[in-house]
């Protein structure tokens, strides 16, 4: 697994998942071909397909496929979210034509991304983020607990108007955007070489089972499937 700001990609086999749903936008590139299917139970099988971000969804097995995922604050993500549909019959990408190296150098894992963004029809560009709710993710993301007097404060607003600003400008509620981030502190803490207890301590978390739950409804699979046996390098 490799790991930027506000992205990560993943290459090797995949695992069938539960349903889940996440504030990340996914392009999944399976050479030999993938199931997935929405939270209506619609499935597809494709080679590629872009699954936009909040949306209930599941996959099934593969050997061999490359998953990048875009957070929820990345431009590409964004720009995703704007034509997203919840059924699955709109995710696939089959005319996208990206080779999936094996075991990829960080250099090889750069290219991978930048191919798989530039297949992607990203249409028009996002529109800029309200300054407010540009305040709102700054301190957010630079501040664990969060005084949301402070916050508040920070916005400009009064409480009430600032969880609305920030639902409709950032597109999930702030409570799901801060379990999001948790979880990409855990995965940090994890590719530092932490144990799950002291990543989950790191991160906010209650314990390793609040961790292990939270990780499950995001990404439908144990934290040991996804953290303990993936090897992670950060992408600068």
């Amino acid at each position: 697994m490799f790991a930027s700001e506000t992205r990560m990609l993943y290459v090797g086999p995949l695992v069938a998942t539960r349903r889940h749903a996440h504030h990340a936008a996914q392009v999944v590139i399976a050479p030999q071909g993938l199931c997935v299917e929405d939270g209506a139970g619609g499935r597809l099988h494709v080679g590629a397909a872009v699954i936009p971000p909040r949306m209930p969804h599941r996959h099934g097995a593969c050997a061999h496929a490359a998953m990048l995922f875009l957070d929820g604050d990345d431009v590409a993500s964004r720009a995703l979210s704007r034509h997203a549909a919840p059924r699955c019959a709109t995710w696939g990408r089959d005319a996208i034509d990206v080779s999936v190296p094996r075991d990829p150098t960080p250099e090889m894992a750069r290219a991978l991304m930048a191919s798989i963004l530039s297949a992607v029809d990203l249409r028009q560009p996002p529109e800029p983020r309200h300054p407010a709710a540009r305040r709102m993710c700054a301190y957010l993301d630079g501040s664990d607990p969060v005084d949301l007097a402070r916050l508040s404060h920070e916005a400009g607003l009064s409480p009430r108007q600032m969880r609305h600003a920030f639902a409709r400008d950032v597109g999930l509620p702030m409570r799901a955007y801060l379990r999001w981030k948790r979880l990409r502190r855990a995965i940090a803490a994890v590719e530092g070489g932490a144990s799950l207890s002291a990543a989950a301590a790191a991160a906010g978390f209650a314990d390793s089972a609040h961790l292990s739950r939270v990780f499950r409804e995001q990404f439908g699979m144990t934290p040991t499937q996804g953290l303990s046996s993936i090897t992670w390098r950060t992408l600068d």
